[in-house]
């Protein structure tokens, strides 16, 4: 399961999405569920979205801190909530991986619990019509998995969480 949470008019909404069977399992913060059978990026900057009888087109812009959705003509601003005064953003120094950009998790090659080395692929991401790999920054496990393939993330999901490897677990002593 994936949740995101977003800032509408000083409130927090929280959107969670699952996979059932190809398809997602959106769940809004009304309690409305909604099964998607498709989610892609049909051209920079618009998300085609269907659930086998109807399609929708919603142009979006990301940004950092915000996303800024136009549907039915009606602009919709949601913020990205912040912890401490700072933005929810990481390193990768620090071994955690984010999404550089909105797209579609087209393959993930590692599994929570594998042993990575530096600079190893982790997974592929494509978006615009690119594929973008995001790479091991250091040699250890990886601890945390939170994608799929076939799953549509926005910038700044944390995708991979990776810890390094203890230099005494290698040790003979």
């Amino acid at each position: 399961m994936r949740k995101t949470q977003w800032m509408w008019h000083g409130e927090t909404l929280t959107l969670d999405a699952q996979t059932e069977g190809k398809g997602w399992r959106i769940s809004l913060p009304s309690g409305e569920t909604h099964l998607l059978s498709e989610a892609f990026l049909s051209v920079p900057g618009h998300l085609t979205l269907s659930d086998g009888t109807h399609r929708w087109q919603v142009a979006y812009h990301l940004t950092q801190n915000e996303v800024q959705i136009l549907y039915r003509g009606r602009l919709y601003r949601f913020q990205r909530p912040r912890v401490g005064g700072s933005s929810l953003t990481h390193s990768s120094a620090e071994g955690t991986l984010t999404a550089p950009m909105p797209g579609l998790i087209s393959k993930v090659l590692v599994q929570k619990g594998d042993r990575v080395e530096a600079g190893q692929r982790l997974l592929v991401l494509e978006a615009m019509k690119t594929e973008q790999v995001l790479r091991a920054p250091f040699a250890g496990i990886v601890q945390q998995l939170n994608a799929q393939e076939g799953e549509i993330v926005q910038e700044g999901t944390i995708l991979v969480e990776v810890v390094e490897q203890q230099s005494w677990e290698n040790s003979d002593a």
